[in-house]
């Protein structure tokens, strides 16, 4: 499930990588923003340093385009500020606020009405030797997608505020956005903080 919904990650981590035309700390978390905005998404890999942790494989998804152009259009309501930034050496740190699509609400909903139903026809099948329907677990991937899609796809999106210092880092004279949990729950809508609930349960 974790897997089947870090869309926010398709879009922002695994595109090549291509030049960028700032190449200071501030700018680049502009930019990079402004590309997420503006849904130039074979753009953003360029900003960010180089995580294998984050990589996904988008033929995953069953409803992989129709994903993205949701996405596209959630964050074009994607509003930022930048409140300071810090520079020492090699490393510096951009305090952003940035209020992006609540994507852990859609996400929380979308499991709530979902899974009750898929979670009773899978004890069916576990113990009835002849189920009414046998569960199928890619059924219930387009169903998620399809109703995750909806969500977020509204005209009035709700829309959540976080405040996260963004970590950069000079690598062959380019600053690169050193993408962690935090950054990525504040981009994606407190997403990340749906996926580590999935954790403590398991």
């Amino acid at each position: 499930m974790k897997k089947a919904f870090s869309v926010l990650l398709i879009l922002v981590l695994t595109f090549s990588m291509v030049g960028c035309t700032k190449n200071n700390p501030e700018d680049i978390v502009e930019s990079f923003l402004n590309d997420v905005k503006m849904g130039n998404i074979g753009n953003l890999g360029g900003y960010l340093k180089e995580d294998d942790d984050y990589e996904i494989d988008v033929d995953d998804f069953i409803l992989k385009d129709e994903l993205e152009q949701a996405m596209i259009k959630a964050y074009s309501k994607l509003e930022y500020e930048i409140l300071n930034t810090e520079v020492e050496g090699n490393k510096a740190i951009v305090e952003t606020k940035i209020k992006a699509p609540n994507l852990g609400e859609a996400m929380s909903s979308t499991i709530s009405e979902l899974l009750p139903d898929a979670f009773m026809d899978a004890l069916e099948e576990a113990f009835d030797e002849k189920p009414e329907k046998e569960f199928d677990e890619k059924v219930l991937q387009k169903k998620m997608e399809e109703t995750f899609i909806k969500k977020i796809s509204k005209d009035d999106i709700s829309m959540v505020e976080n405040t996260v210092k963004v970590k950069m880092i000079k690598e062959d004279d380019k600053w690169l956005i050193d993408s962690d949990d935090k950054f990525f729950n504040a981009l994606s809508g407190n997403l990340k903080k749906v996926f580590d609930s999935f954790d403590d349960v398991e």
